[in-house]
């Protein structure tokens, strides 16, 4: 390339600089690109929360309306069934956890399973 074309008016309006050595170049990109990032924060972190919250009020909606919509599908007989079924078992669980609790305690210091697991209310 010769001289003349390196220092034409077009080359200078480019927004381009010179810099007296590299450091300076890089610590002046450096400090421009952090502040262009700082300013894209908010939009990236607002668009983050729109879709995690999205996310989450679709798995919501989704999760709720099909344990609804399959409730008022199944005949009240089976639903009562479930629900018997699901408190002895955790009737049958608490009795298991205090058995276990008594075999491992000593006479002295007897746990209760509700300070050891609050699986069992």
């Amino acid at each position: 390339m010769n001289e003349e074309s390196q220092n034409t008016p077009e080359v200078e309006n480019t927004g381009k600089r010179s810099y007296e050595t590299f450091a300076e170049a890089m610590k002046t990109g450096t400090s421009e690109g952090v502040a262009k990032a700082r300013e894209q924060v908010p939009v990236f972190k607002s668009g983050v929360a729109n879709a995690i919250h999205d996310v989450a009020y679709g798995l919501a909606y989704g999760s709720v309306f099909t344990g609804a919509f399959i409730n008022e599908l199944i005949p009240k007989n089976i639903r009562e069934g479930l629900a018997k079924g699901a408190d002895a078992g955790k009737a049958a669980g608490r009795k298991a956890c205090e058995k276990v609790h008594e075999s491992l305690s000593s006479d002295d210091e007897i746990k209760t399973p509700e300070d050891t697991n609050p699986s069992f209310p």
